[in-house]
């Protein structure tokens, strides 16, 4: 954090930070100290929804805007979008992939996107639906390298 204070202290340009933070705690002295203007929390890094609104909840109380991470497809997509609808200080979601331009044959009912907005869907859950066939026919791990959970020095990441 003595980086991120240090930057603070020498710019005004909003800064957007936490899309690697997996815990609200790696959060709790940049949203309480206002070391961010933008909270980049990412659902799954987060371990899912309910972390997410925690943190959420932080910022809407010190007045940060959310700007959800979402690398990730559609599953992720319509995560963060239940996140944002669930928010008052959304600032804008990042979306790696226009919804139902990618994997629609394994997810194909994925969240609309029109004229720029991510709409809701009106199904039970999350609202998307997995071919749970075309799932059963991906293997189990993807074959070679892939992008797997360690860096070339034996370190561990989360990509």
């Amino acid at each position: 954090m003595g980086s991120l204070k240090l930057l603070r202290a020498q710019t005004s340009v909003p800064l957007a930070i936490g899309e690697q933070y997996a815990s609200k705690w790696e959060f709790k002295e940049a949203v309480e100290n206002d070391l961010m203007d933008y909270c980049r929390l990412d659902v799954c890094i987060m371990g899912g929804l309910t972390e997410a609104r925690k943190i959420s909840g932080w910022c809407e109380a010190n007045y940060k805007h959310l700007a959800p991470n979402n690398p990730l497809g559609p599953v992720a997509t319509a995560a963060s979008l239940h996140l944002c609808l669930a928010s008052s200080l959304v600032g804008v979601q990042e979306l790696a992939r226009s919804p139902g331009s990618t994997l629609t044959d394994l997810i194909p009912k994925q969240v609309p996107f029109e004229s720029g907005y991510l709409l809701p869907l009106d199904s039970p859950g999350l609202g998307v639906e997995i071919n749970e066939e075309a799932a059963s026919d991906l293997p189990a791990h993807p074959p070679g390298k892939g992008r797997g959970f360690k860096r070339d020095d034996g370190s561990y990441t989360n990509w």
